[in-house]
């Protein structure tokens, strides 16, 4: 939907309108999606698989706000964000020296 398309809209329903009333209401409404979109969160579960490392993230995702691992006592336990990510994982691979050549 187009901004033309929405003024033809309006201007069915209620008239023609003034072009500052219009803009007001294009804003205003801009405004409001904006700042549902900014705090729209969603949750996602993972089972964890023995001896994998990496896993695979949604291409929607667009930041990691909290990563919590179930323990065996059925306890969420939260996993800190690192300090400096790209410090300490630049070398964190899951290949071997030797494979390194």
């Amino acid at each position: 939907m187009t901004v033309k398309n929405i003024i033809e809209q309006i201007e069915q329903l209620f008239g023609q309108q003034s072009e500052k009333l219009m803009l007001q209401l294009l804003n205003d409404a801009l405004t409001e999606i904006s700042g549902e979109v900014q705090h729209y969160t969603r949750t996602s579960k993972t089972d964890l698989v023995t001896h994998q490392r990496w896993y695979e993230l949604d291409n929607k995702m667009i930041d990691i706000v909290r990563v919590e691992i179930k323990d065996s006592n059925d306890r969420y336990v939260m996993i800190p964000k690192l300090a400096d990510p790209h410090k300490l994982l630049r070398g964190d691979t899951d290949e071997t020296a030797e494979s390194l050549t």
